[in-house]
């Protein structure tokens, strides 16, 4: 029973540590990301058709500049379905290399894995 016990302490660590990691990762990964592309995209898209007002205001500061780096994200990653629902009527071909549209894809990836592991952790956690 003993050991049982430390197994189950074992993987419930791990998969916490894995969330507290990509945490970490998405961060530092959102924060360079943002850095690069609010100098590229703010002209084009931080304005009205595609953000309110109340957006606007609070998305021009820090830390909240974040989540407008994760719509731009998004955007690159996914743009059929962004420009249907966040970004529509956007025809405009975007000043965006590959490398970024690729560092894009991996934050996203990052970010579905992480939700993936902290479910797990959670199911883990209320399970035993």
């Amino acid at each position: 029973m003993v050991q049982e016990v430390d197994v189950v302490g074992q993987i419930a660590l791990f998969l916490f540590g894995a969330i507290f990691v990509c945490a970490f990762i998405l961060i530092v990964y959102s924060v360079v990301m943002h850095n690069i592309l609010y100098k590229r995209l703010d002209p084009i898209l931080f304005r009205n058709p595609w953000f309110s007002s109340a957006e606007l205001a609070m998305f021009s500061s820090w830390p909240l500049s974040l989540i407008k780096a994760g719509h731009y994200m998004f955007l690159l990653t996914f743009p059929t379905y962004s420009k249907k629902k966040r970004f529509i009527g956007l025809e405009q071909e975007l000043p965006i290399e590959l490398s970024l549209i690729l560092a894009s894809k991996i934050y996203i990836c990052i970010y579905m894995l992480s939700g993936v592991v902290a479910i797990a952790f959670f199911i883990f956690i209320f399970i035993t």
